[in-house]
């Protein structure tokens, strides 16, 4: 997907992003007003819609690229919609209110659910398994840490920090535009060890019990920061990556709940803040690769 968009990248910009924005706009206007002055035609209103069409694929193609949140544009298009819906209204001409209605109610359920409060995400990998699995859609609430200002590469009003323990959805340093899922298990200033499958913040160990194994033979532990509990996988190789870091202010490490599968900040460094633009909270659909039915499911994470 991204190969795909990549072709846009010259046009990624603000200017052209308002433009494509505004041919979309007058396209809506002029199917509104041709309506309600008896001037519709159906061969110019399918050119329009053609136009709008590709006006559109660039509108997207430029917030994917940018990683804008498309909750600023579903707003912006929530309140163009009301806009039209309230002057028909005010002309009484009822195929444009029912038409402009429905442009009003379906863009603002889609705004006013995903675009600032739960988007969702689908699991990539095994890397946060005993507890996320590929195929689990997880909402991803998305003013845990602050509210976004729209248009700004994310930015945060109101900012929170992560707590430690908490499963995160962010962009990690060396992939700047894929999104990852882990879990913050130390922030600016502390110490992580990491020596024979063990963690070890600012010297203190995080306990691990070994409660059971699973399907493939491998240990899962139930581990303890101190203040919250999960799970976690290791394999039986005694293979380890022992190394130790000091996290610098702002950042955060994050890790993998599949210790000994998992692309983290042991491999790649820390995470800023600035790039954490949500905390994963539950499972609420799951689907298996070798299923051809989902499930629906409603699990709360820890």
């Amino acid at each position: 997907m991204g190969s795909i968009f990549s072709i846009f990248e010259p046009i990624s910009n603000i200017f052209f992003f308002i433009l494509f924005n505004g041919v979309v706009c007058g396209i809506s206007i002029h199917w509104v007003v041709s309506k309600l002055n008896g001037t519709f035609s159906k061969n110019l209103n399918r050119i329009f819609q053609n136009l709008a069409l590709v006006a559109s694929i660039f509108v997207i193609a430029i917030i994917f690229i940018k990683q804008w949140n498309i909750g600023d544009l579903l707003a912006f298009y929530a309140l163009f919609s009301a806009v039209l819906f309230s002057v028909s209204i005010y002309f009484g001409n009822k195929e444009v209110i029912k038409e402009t209605r429905g442009w009003f109610i379906n863009i603002f359920l889609i705004f006013f659910i995903r675009g600032y409060f739960y988007e969702p995400y689908q699991i990539p990998s095994q890397s946060m398994r005993p507890n996320l699995n590929v195929g689990d859609f997880v909402l991803v609430n998305r003013f845990a840490y602050g509210y976004e200002v729209p248009f700004t590469n994310r930015s945060k009003v109101f900012h929170k920090d992560p707590e430690i323990g908490e499963i995160v959805v962010f962009f990690p340093p060396h992939k700047p535009n894929t999104p990852f899922v882990k879990r913050v298990i130390a922030k600016g200033g502390d110490t992580v060890k990491y020596v024979n499958k063990k963690i070890y913040i600012n010297g203190l160990l995080y306990q691990q019990e070994n409660i059971s194994k699973d399907f493939d033979g491998a240990n899962i532990f139930n581990e303890s920061n101190g203040s919250t509990n999960y799970l976690i996988r290791k394999s039986n190789s005694n293979f380890s990556r022992n190394s130790e870091w000091v996290v610098p202010e702002g950042s955060f490490f994050v890790v993998g709940d599949n210790r000994d599968n998992s692309s983290d900040s042991r491999a790649w460094g820390f995470v800023s803040g600035k790039s954490i633009w949500g905390r994963a909270d539950y499972i609420w659909l799951t689907w298996e690769s070798w299923s051809d039915i989902p499930k629906l499911k409603f699990e709360e994470l820890n």
